[in-house]
């Protein structure tokens, strides 16, 4: 929802000031400006969305800066923008009071278990996992091979018996505290798994250059909120983790040549194709893990970096109406046929991606690393032609019209 936005809930909560009482890559704990609930504010970076776990008050950045300040989402985005764009704090509030419920349970996270708890429940779970046909349809289609798949470990997402799955893995030595995706159920003290019906889609394994699981991402079969990979985690459930957002390693450690690209999956199908190592951020703007990931590919030997994020990042931004669904109720629909006009949402998008692959570009700069910018279907104006988006489908591309030419 907030991925247009030339701001992200980081900076807001900067310009509040609030009392920040831990902080990791990506969550923070501050007290609550609604019910001074010490360190009960939760807020999420990657999902730009905050809730107390006090009062239960909870929305997204322009919701907190509103409800602190009583302002409407509009005024708030433009005082955002004026106050970030001076450098300066919002000016002082008052804690809003706000009733809590005497018997409201309080939710426990538990800090995150090491890497090998991690891996081996995480590969113990994917045994127990099958893949169904038409994930394996699905991933086929993509480009992968069954031999490639099989490898990988890509699993489908369990549809029922979760509790019966971790008693399993309780039984086999696993240990689930501080995993994320595993939490306890709160009505009857049992562990259980994060898996939910809008969830459903197949498990695609993070892992680090020794090949060990960090974590996984989840491809769901119907994507929401605009998104088509969420975290397999369990932050904001009775004693579950958060999945933090690794970096994944889809080739060989110390390769001397680095492609960096967005999605654990895409990298593994680049991979695939093309033999060269990719390393895996979940998006282009979560680079918090990059510089460690970065620093021990070039202990390994790692000499250079090609920065291969999506072709977006050269969007072209006059209005064509084809931004998403909303562009219908935009005041220049069907305005654009007949003058050119600037989108200021596809501006937003382009920047924001831009800013991710500037950060990439200094991260490796302050590592010694060259770093160079890859691109694709450009057409004979030197422009992105938007026909193939990812690094990926230009290695399809190239595979079937090698197929064609043969």
């Amino acid at each position: 929802m907030y991925q247009d936005f030339p701001f992200t809930i980081r900076e807001v909560t900067d310009l509040l000031g609030l009392h920040i009482r831990h902080k990791n890559a990506v969550s923070l704990d501050a007290d609550c400006p609604f019910c001074d609930g010490k360190g009960k504010l939760n807020i999420n970076f990657p999902k730009n969305v905050f809730k107390c776990n006090r009062c239960g008050e909870n929305g997204g950045m322009l919701a907190l800066y509103g409800k602190i300040y009583n302002v409407d989402t509009k005024t708030a985005y433009s005082e955002i923008l004026e106050a970030l764009g001076r450098n300066e704090k919002a000016p002082a509030y008052e804690v809003k009071r706000r009733e809590v419920k005497a018997k409201e349970p309080e939710i426990i996270t538990l800090p995150h278990a090491s890497l090998d708890v991690c891996h081996k429940t995480y590969s113990k779970l994917l045994e127990l996992l099958s893949l169904s046909d038409h994930h394996r349809d699905a991933l086929l289609k993509r480009g992968f091979t069954l031999e490639q798949i099989e490898a990988n470990g890509y699993k489908s997402t369990p549809v029922f018996g979760l509790k019966r799955l971790c008693r399993k893995l309780l039984e086999a030595g696993c240990v689930l505290k501080g995993v994320p995706g595993f939490y306890v159920d709160d009505e009857d003290g049992v562990w259980t798994m994060c898996f939910k019906q809008k969830t459903a889609g197949f498990l695609v394994p993070v892992r680090n250059i020794d090949g060990m699981i960090l974590g996984m991402q989840i491809r769901v079969d119907h994507p929401y909120n605009g998104g088509k990979y969420i975290w397999f985690s369990s932050t904001n459930y009775n004693y579950g983790a958060s999945s933090g957002s690794p970096v994944h390693l889809a080739g060989k450690p110390g390769a001397k040549v680095l492609f960096v690209t967005e999605g654990p999956l895409k990298g593994d199908l680049a991979h695939a194709i093309s033999g060269r190592t990719f390393g895996c951020v979940a998006g282009v703007n979560q680079y918090g893990n990059l510089p460690v990931f970065l620093s021990e590919m070039k202990e390994c030997g790692t000499e250079s970096i090609y920065e291969a994020y999506d072709m977006d990042k050269l969007t072209r931004t006059v209005c064509r109406g084809d931004y998403n669904e909303k562009c219908a109720s935009c005041q220049y629909h069907k305005k654009w046929q007949e003058q050119e006009i600037i989108c200021e949402k596809k501006v937003v998008k382009r920047n924001n991606i831009q800013r991710g692959c500037n950060n990439l570009s200094e991260v490796c700069k302050e590592l010694g690393l060259p770093c160079k910018r890859l691109a694709w279907d450009m057409d004979e104006n030197g422009e992105w032609a938007e026909q193939v988006k990812g690094v990926d489908d230009y290695l399809v591309d190239l595979e079937q019209k090698k197929t064609e030419r043969r």
